[in-house]
C-alpha cells in the first residue's frame, strides 16, 4: 500500500509518462519503490529507472559517472517539480537492481490512465 493520496499517485505517475516513454527502449522501466511505496511515513519518495544491462551500460559509457549522476538529479528536480514531493530518483542497471533489491515492491509508474484513478463509489462505465 502506498503512502501517497489518489491525487499524489496521479501526478507522480503523470510525472513519469514522458519519462517512461523517452526510455522505454532501453529497458525495463520506472518504478516506484521504498518506504513511500510501502508504508505511511517515508523522508523521500525513491523513483528508479531501471535499465537492462547493455542500455545501462551504454549510457553510462557515453555520458561519463558525472553525466549519469546528473541525468538523474535532473530528473529528480523536474519529477519534484511537478508533483510536489521530494523526489530521488536514479538510474540503475538490471542486474545489480534485481541482486540488491529483487523481491521488494515496485510499483511501475508512468504506464496508466485516467480510469486507474476513479474514485471507489463510482460505476462501471457502460460497454454500449
Amino acid at each position: 500500500m502506498s503512502a501517497f493520496s489518489p491525487r499524489q499517485m496521479f501526478l507522480l505517475d503523470l510525472a513519469c509518462q514522458p519519462l517512461a516513454e523517452a526510455f522505454r527502449h532501453l529497458g525495463y522501466g520506472v518504478f516506484l519503490v521504498g518506504t513511500a511505496a510501502e508504508r505511511g511515513e517515508y523522508r523521500d519518495v525513491d523513483v528508479r529507472m531501471i535499465l537492462d544491462d547493455k542500455s545501462y551500460d551504454k549510457l553510462a559509457k557515453t555520458s561519463s559517472v558525472e553525466g549519469m549522476a546528473f541525468l538523474g538529479l535532473a530528473i529528480g528536480q523536474y519529477l519534484a517539480s511537478m508533483t510536489d514531493l521530494p523526489i530521488d530518483f536514479q538510474i540503475q542497471r538490471m542486474t545489480e537492481a534485481n541482486a540488491k533489491h529483487g523481491g521488494k515492491t515496485r510499483n511501475p509508474l508512468g504506464v496508466r490512465g485516467l480510469t486507474n484513478f476513479r474514485g471507489d463509489a463510482v460505476p462501471e462505465p457502460n460497454d454500449g
